[in-house]
């Protein structure tokens, strides 16, 4: 089985995590009622810079791929003369985007937006310093093999994947998939009205300066995360490395417990997550919350979400017991007895992930 999926149901109080362009809280409508969402894109983010920042993996996802490998070539040779190494830096990009930028105009950054880890970064900056970056009778840049085709030593890249357009041979397939999450019950979009206030001793008013409205949500959310192991063994170099089995337990965790950041300093959005199910897969599958989960007799929509989950694992395995291996089930919820899963902490459900990948 070469698919593990990891089933999250996270409670989020009152927040306006991820928004649209008129700072109104994402959402879709499923099952005929409106439903809290956060993007993919929003929280694979959210757990690529964590992870990143915890590590020494980094990456640069930028419109200024050829700027940031010309000011490092130049860190390297001071004395390279800024436009023949500006331009053969954006020579070397434009092999893989096809329109590599490198300059500013007016104020705003040109160019199509990729990404690079700062080791690819470092050899195409070693490249501009030392003056190799031909260009083959084809066209095309032959320094531009400092991007291994569709392999990369950045486990963020190698998760989740990207696109070269000029390139498309240079690609990277995403190992690691990541649903949006959504809210399994019915969502409201509640309205703040705020004010903020004059201090200024000296004002002709002691009133509100400024006047305005923000939109929050609140919800039990259900998102799935699905590693892709022959995938990620084919496009991750460092599989082998010393350092594997701590990238590979900061990446599981990050993608646990990561959510995006909008008003974060403005509401109290993390809650430990209600359910961790982590569950091989041959073909990859996810539960659904068509039918809207309603109030349990208490109040809240917890208790019942996580008991509705419980019985779409139970009907999948007597539907097909085969697509399913190991599994493992960690959380604050009650009843993590009912998924037929070996119960432990999260430490126990990132250590039996990193084990499954690194078999």
């Amino acid at each position: 089985m070469n698919n593990l999926t990891l089933h999250i149901l996270n409670t989020v109080p009152w927040s306006n995590l991820n928004r649209d362009d008129t700072g109104t809280p994402k959402r879709a409508v499923i099952g005929g009622v409106l439903r809290g969402m956060l993007s993919s894109q929003s929280i694979k983010r959210a757990a690529r810079s964590d992870y990143e920042s915890r590590s020494l993996d980094r990456s640069i996802r930028s419109t200024n791929l050829a700027g940031i490998i010309t000011d490092r070539a130049r860190e390297i040779t001071p004395d390279l003369d800024p436009k023949s190494s500006a331009a053969a830096a954006k020579k070397l990009v434009s092999a893989l985007v096809k329109n590599a930028g490198g300059e500013e105009k007016e104020g705003k950054e040109s160019g199509t937006s990729s990404w690079l880890s700062l080791e690819e970064i470092e050899t195409a900056a070693a490249a501009v310093a030392a003056g190799t970056t031909t260009v083959s009778t084809a066209g095309k840049d032959e320094a531009a093999t400092f991007v291994d085709a569709g392999r990369t030593g950045s486990l963020s890249i190698a998760a989740f994947g990207r696109m070269f357009a000029a390139a498309p041979e240079a690609n990277t397939a995403a190992a690691i998939a990541v649903g949006p999450a959504l809210s399994v019950h019915k969502a409201v979009i509640e309205t703040d009205y705020f004010s903020t206030m004059d201090e200024d001793p000296k004002a002709s008013h002691k009133g509100a300066s400024f006047l305005g409205v923000a939109s929050y949500t609140s919800g039990v959310f259900y998102r799935t995360v699905t590693i892709d192991r022959a995938q990620l063994k084919r496009s991750w170099t460092g599989m082998s490395s010393d350092t594997a089995r701590d990238q590979l337990a900061l990446m599981v965790e990050a993608l646990i417990y990561k959510l995006p950041s909008g008003k974060r300093n403005a509401t109290a959005p993390y809650v430990a997550p209600l359910l961790v199910l982590a569950e091989e897969q041959s073909y990859r599958l996810a539960y659904d919350f068509e039918t809207p989960v309603l109030p349990g007799n208490d109040g809240g929509y917890g208790d019942p979400a996580v008991r509705r989950l419980a019985a779409q694992r139970a009907a999948a395995l007597d539907f097909d017991k085969a697509n399913f291996g190991i599994a493992l089930a960690a959380g604050t919820a009650a009843g993590l007895d009912g998924f037929n899963a070996e119960t432990t902490g999260v430490e126990g459900v990132v250590a039996a992930v990193v084990d499954w990948i690194l078999e």
